[in-house]
């Protein structure tokens, strides 16, 4: 009879509760469907932000809020019957279920971020969606754990994030999608590291917080949950030390190996690869002058290591050449005068050996950053000062020699021409022009290429000999009015006086010029049986005046726009003095190489020319040279003077 009481009692007491939670489940339908009435339907809200007021009922249902009712969050609508509601309602307090995580939240940047106005800044529904939220077991939670980048990425995408309307962050997510962490991460890999990891999850903190998992002093212990015997290296390093003695220079992981877009030291691309460790890497600290004065670093380990056989093997892309970490380690660095460093005395010859099998411990010692520097090493430095005095004397005794040889050959040449007959080939006016016109360009040339290259060797000089800038830019200014003033005086030329006229006149383009260069052309390849008969001024020599005009008026337009920006870009697009800034460097490229290549060529280093044509200073061309070359124009000048003979016969 107990038992039979006792099964009823249970049953009764199993009905209540079904009962109960039946009459709730029924009772929280009914108090949602009211609400779906009008926010399942994304019409009910034309105009309006529909994602942010249309709540499906089967993702909410689907959600870990998929047993509470609209009012548990929204506790502003508990006890409301007329509908609609006020439109704005009081934001929702997490906090209510998830205090801890709340206070959490509460101390992080994004938290401080809204605190501060910046409505962007995300808040629970940010990162965990408002009605669609899952579980982070979920794979289609945004939460789950290979979902966090994409989700981060949202804010911290490719534009950069603005902190305000000015500050902008880096570009985190695109820089971690290439990183080595990233792509593990896309592949599948659950044990890469992914934002959460590095950052935390609610308790995000800036770098410059000393509880961030971020701060400088924490980084290692932040890599080192992934990479526990890195950290431990590290930890015992002298970088680790130093640090942990609160010198803030000392290196983090993310000092070498940055801080999203950490790449494989195997990537040509990562500053760890082995060409760029030294110079970019270890050369961050190691060659700043700042940080080598204030803490009394050796200055010189950078600049003997790239200047040694390892250094040059490297950065030709050798794989097989030690590198700073091949010596020193990667993470364990130690100063020579630890016994555990890799360099110390007792540990330096198996260190060679790496590579050297048969490395001695005289070997080891003959080569280290100290012995190569020129002021440890009194021999290398004597050695090396003899052998620059050496070169000076004998290459340039050398150069003396051919030079005086050259000397006589370009006089006994000028003396040869002068002892035969000649035609005029540049009167006194063309030949001051001329002189007149080499003087502004070489002299542009050197003033201008000084601005573009200010750390070349030869502009280096030119400075310590008292060249500064106004001295550049005054020269230049004054040249380039020189060189366009000797233009409107060449123009005068051409028009006034009458040889000026027969110049310009011959100096015009004809089709025969084109029929010319290529007779020409056929001639020096052995396909046309003879030198083509040219007049007064072949096509090279019309090209080159007609270039020098077009040159001429192109550096002085765009050099009148970069000296007076502020005046033209009151009369011209502002694009123009960008536009101005680019023909004027490559137009000087071109002059100039055109000046090398083409008419040094036809003026000195012709066969028929050289060591140098004398016509620019005498103005005269030798008459086997008129006769073979510009023979058409050779037989107008003998016809010319046969005719002024015989009129002068006939008026005797």
């Amino acid at each position: 009879m107990t038992n039979s009481t006792n099964q009823m009692h249970r049953l009764a007491v199993s009905f209540a509760l079904l009962s109960t939670l039946g009459a709730a489940l029924l009772a929280q339908g009914d108090q949602n469907q009211a609400c779906y009435d009008c926010h399942a339907e994304a019409s009910m809200f034309e105009g309006a932000d529909a994602a942010k007021k249309v709540v499906k009922p089967e993702v909410f249902n689907k959600s870990v809020h998929g047993s509470f009712t609209c009012a548990d969050c929204h506790q502003d609508l508990a006890g409301v019957k007329d509908f609609p509601h006020k439109e704005k309602l009081a934001p929702v307090n997490c906090g209510a279920c998830h205090e801890d995580v709340q206070q959490v939240y509460h101390t992080s940047l994004h938290s401080y971020a809204r605190e501060r106005g910046n409505g962007r800044a995300p808040n629970c529904a940010g990162c965990h969606g408002a009605h669609d939220i899952l579980p982070g077991s979920d794979a289609n939670a945004r939460s789950a754990r290979q979902n966090i980048p994409k989700m981060c990425a949202s804010c911290h995408g490719e534009a950069g994030l603005l902190t305000d309307r000015l500050v902008r962050l880096e570009r985190a997510a695109q820089s971690y999608a290439a990183s080595i962490h990233g792509k593990a991460s896309r592949m599948g890999n659950a044990t890469a590291a992914i934002c959460t990891d590095c950052h935390g999850v609610h308790d995000l903190k800036g770098p410059l917080d000393p509880s961030s998992t971020i701060n400088p002093q924490n980084i290692d212990k932040t890599c080192g949950k992934c990479h526990v015997e890195i950290q431990q290296q590290y930890h015992r390093s002298i970088h680790g030390r130093a640090l942990a003695a609160g010198i803030r220079e000392s290196p983090t992981c993310n000092t070498c190996h940055g801080e999203h877009l950490i790449l494989s030291p195997e990537n040509p691309q990562a500053t760890t690869f082995a060409a760029r460790q030294a110079a970019e890497t270890c050369g961050e600290c190691h060659e700043d002058e700042r940080i080598t004065a204030k803490y009394g670093i050796a200055d010189y380990v950078v600049e003997t290591y790239v200047d040694s056989y390892h250094g040059w093997a490297s950065l030709s892309g050798a794989e097989n050449v030690a590198t700073c970490v091949d010596c020193h380690t990667a993470h364990w660095v130690l100063p020579k005068r630890d016994s555990a460093s890799t360099v110390s005395r007792r540990n330096v010859m198996e260190t060679c050996r790496q590579c050297h099998p048969d490395a001695t411990e005289a070997f080891a010692v003959s080569y280290t950053h100290r012995t190569a520097s020129l002021a440890s090493n009194p021999l290398v430095n004597w050695v090396q000062r003899l052998y620059i005095i050496m070169i000076a004397v004998v290459i340039g005794g050398m150069a003396l020699h051919n030079l005086i040889i050259l000397n006589y050959y370009m006089v006994e040449k000028k003396r040869a021409e002068k002892a035969v007959p000649g035609f005029l080939r540049m009167d006194r006016v063309q030949v001051v022009q001329h002189i007149a016109l080499a003087i502004c360009f070489i002299g542009l040339v050197i003033t201008g290429f000084a601005l573009r290259f200010p750390q070349a060797w030869w502009v280096e000089q030119l400075a310590r000999l008292g060249m500064t800038e106004w001295v550049r830019s005054t020269t230049h200014r004054i040249l380039a009015g020189s060189l366009i003033v000797l233009g409107f005086t060449h123009l005068l030329y051409i028009t006034v006086n009458r040889r000026g006229r027969e110049e310009f006149a011959s100096m015009i383009p004809r089709w025969r010029d084109f029929t010319d260069s290529i007779h020409q052309m056929r001639y020096h390849l052995w396909k046309h049986p003879e030198h083509v008969k040219f007049n007064r001024y072949d096509y090279t020599q019309k090209a080159e005046y007609w270039a020098l005009v077009w040159g001429t008026g192109i550096m002085a337009l765009t050099g009148f726009v970069l000296w007076y920006p502020a005046v033209a870009v009151r009369y011209f697009p502002v694009w123009i003095v960008q536009v101005s800034q680019t023909i004027h460097y490559y137009e000087a490229w071109l002059a100039t190489l055109a000046i090398i290549v083409w008419h040094f060529f036809f003026t000195i280093f012709h066969p028929r020319e050289y060591p140098m044509s004398w016509t620019w200073l005498t103005g005269k061309m030798p008459e086997d040279n008129a006769r073979s070359h510009h023979s058409e124009w050779y037989d107008e000048q003998i016809a010319e003077a046969e005719g002024q003979k015989g009129n002068q016969d006939q008026k005797s």
